[in-house]
């Protein structure tokens, strides 16, 4: 039989145990050999007790797992950096398959795992760290690996998209639509990562290591949250033909170059990733051979993301009982260089709030036009007697001259306040 070493007991863990229990012929009759759990570590073994067979299972001391010779697969559902990498490291080194969840550990570590794994004969696999249930990693790495990769779009944060449909869809402010999500498991109680951006920038770094070999690493990811996005931006974007989504993005250029980002963008409407909505995530590949294809599920969840976990452990015990070589390692990555946010081209999206007087509207255009900068569309709505807004959908520009174009217009005394501004989704 193929043991298996359970790291934590969470509410994806406790998946993990019942899909197991559920499913577990079936599973067995695919390896060819039956699959057990032999150890689940936990903190508090009398919590959890209840919840399973055989509570002898449970122990407090994680070395009962890493240490075991009879334990082939240790999975890792704790979360966090540490101390996930002790373990991780000490699984792989003695000889263990590894298989986690775990976005910021694998987006800050996955060099050293995957040189880890390889020296030792064994793999670490991390199917559930991005997109939940969705199989990208695996699609990227067989499905696709004809391909050379040009580019990926991924909305691979299920508590943004959550909010961001809600506030559209029942016209909510955003507060509202954030208590709303906690209360509902959809966010967290401390949303920080989620809402800034952070967490889809772990999992971009990810997806930029399978798609492109690329060892980036997130503080070199330019990441904005979906903080300052109001009803209003909603309800224009819909206006110009736009929905907006955080989107991650990811595009290998020339000379070995590459942009990496997460940020807010203006989807077109038509386009397959503006029908994603609540807690779906999707990414949309764009391949040389394959051309455009996208993936779309649930990208959270103890339920998606213990299929994930457990395609992986599938895997990796059809290679045990086969006596196959790994074919998820990673070993390989290419030099690259990630473009400087400056020096990167875009449309973008402007909101401003202006005094409602003669002339406003020709002192705007003409912040723009001294810049070089076309105006693609152009919205101007009366908000009171004294105020008026103007939404601008600029033409291809660096970044670099937006911001130059932004700065004058918080400079202009007929200008109130620059209220946002956004990326337009471009593909290559």
């Amino acid at each position: 039989m193929i043991e298996i070493g359970l790291i934590g007991f969470g509410n994806v863990g406790q998946d993990i145990y019942r899909i197991l229990n559920e499913n577990g012929s079936l599973i067995s009759k695919r390896i060819g050999r039956p699959l057990i759990i032999k150890r689940i570590a936990v903190r508090s073994p009398e919590k959890y007790s209840n919840l399973i067979t055989d509570p002898s299972l449970l122990t407090t001391d994680v070395n009962d797992i890493l240490n075991d010779p009879n334990i082939s697969i240790v999975v890792e559902v704790i979360g966090g950096e540490i101390p996930a990498l002790d373990y991780i490291t000490t699984a792989l080194t003695n000889k263990k398959h590894v298989v986690t969840a775990n976005k910021e550990v694998i987006s800050k570590h996955k060099k050293h795992f995957f040189k880890m794994a390889h020296t030792n004969g064994v793999d670490i696999c991390f199917e559930a760290a991005v997109g939940g249930g969705i199989p990208i990693i695996r699609a990227l790495k067989v499905g696709f690996a004809a391909n050379k990769i040009k580019a990926f779009y991924g909305i691979i944060n299920g508590t943004t998209n959550y909010i961001l449909t809600k506030i559209k869809d029942e016209k909510k402010e955003f507060n509202t639509v954030l208590k709303q999500a906690q209360d509902l498991g959809f966010a967290e109680l401390d949303p920080t990562m989620d809402i800034s951006g952070l967490d889809a920038a772990y999992k971009c770094s990810i997806l930029a290591a399978v798609a492109f070999k690329l060892d980036s690493q997130v503080n070199e990811i330019v990441h904005k949250g979906i903080e300052s996005i109001t009803l209003k931006d909603l309800n224009y974007a819909t206006e110009l033909g736009y929905a907006i989504r955080l989107l991650a993005q990811g595009k290998q250029l020339e000379s070995n170059e590459f942009e990496l980002q997460v940020c807010p963008s203006l989807i077109p409407l038509n386009h397959p990733l503006a029908s994603v909505h609540n807690e779906f995530n999707a990414v949309y590949v764009v391949g040389d051979q394959v051309g455009e294809a996208m993936l779309m599920g649930k990208g959270a969840g103890g339920s998606p993301t213990a299929s994930a976990i457990i395609s992986d452990i599938i895997d990796i015990s059809f290679g045990i009982s086969q006596q196959t070589s790994s074919r998820n390692l990673e070993t390989n990555f290419q030099d690259g260089q990630i473009k400087p946010l400056n020096k990167t081209m875009s449309q973008y999206y402007l909101r401003i709030n202006v005094k409602n007087e003669p002339g406003v509207l020709e002192q705007v255009s003409l912040q723009f036009a001294e810049q070089s900068i076309s105006i693609e569309k152009i919205i101007q709505k009366e908000s009171n007697t004294n105020i008026a807004e103007i939404v601008i959908i600029t033409n291809t520009i660096e970044h670099q001259n937006f911001i130059e174009v932004e700065t004058a217009l918080s400079n202009l005394k007929q200008c109130n306040k620059v209220e946002s501004s956004i990326r337009l989704y471009k593909t290559l």
